[in-house]
């Protein structure tokens, strides 16, 4: 409370600088509202182009690791002895600071009868098929399907949900 005023000239002082600032007639209020308006929306859209650009790189990124890890199953079959294992160390190893509890892992490998035998989802580092050794065939595809949980910047509350998920398939050289 200002020291000396009591609350009767408190409402006078306010109504006389509302009067006065209602007789003004100036373009300044006008233009910080403009400003706050625009400037609400100019962020909002500015964050949402940072979130999506961010996301579209990881997306990137994520794919390309899984292309590196199925070509890595690929050229590994009938020296590995579990090629699922194999497909998460070669992603762990391409995306280190990725949070290997997010990631969820498919594979189908496909068997000399033809066959699709998944494998999955596993979600963790703990993805394994040592069973999958049988069924890995010369020159029939294995794919392979990572998903990973991408924790989007939210704006204005809005955040898309789902995971971010690439999917690979190839022949064995």
């Amino acid at each position: 409370m200002i020291p000396n005023c009591n609350p009767g000239r408190l409402r006078m002082l306010f109504a006389r600088a509302a009067q006065r600032a209602a007789r003004m007639g100036s373009d300044e209020g006008t233009s910080l509202l403009e400003f706050a308006i625009t400037g609400v929306v100019f962020f909002t859209v500015l964050t949402g182009a940072a979130s999506f650009s961010l996301a579209l790189y990881s997306m990137q990124q994520l794919s390309n690791a899984t292309s590196s890890a199925i070509q890595s199953v690929s050229e590994l079959r009938g020296i590995t002895t579990d090629p699922c294992k194999a497909a998460v160390t070669s992603i762990t190893g391409t995306l280190p600071n990725w949070t290997a509890s997010k990631f969820t892992y498919t594979m189908w490998i496909t068997d000399s009868t033809g066959t699709a035998n998944k494998f999955g989802p596993t979600t963790g580092s703990g993805f394994s098929c040592t069973g999958g050794v049988a069924d890995q065939t010369e020159n029939y595809p294995v794919t392979l399907t990572v998903s990973y949980a991408y924790s989007w910047i939210p704006i204005v509350g809005l955040s898309p949900k789902s995971p971010l998920t690439a999917t690979e398939g190839t022949m064995s050289y």
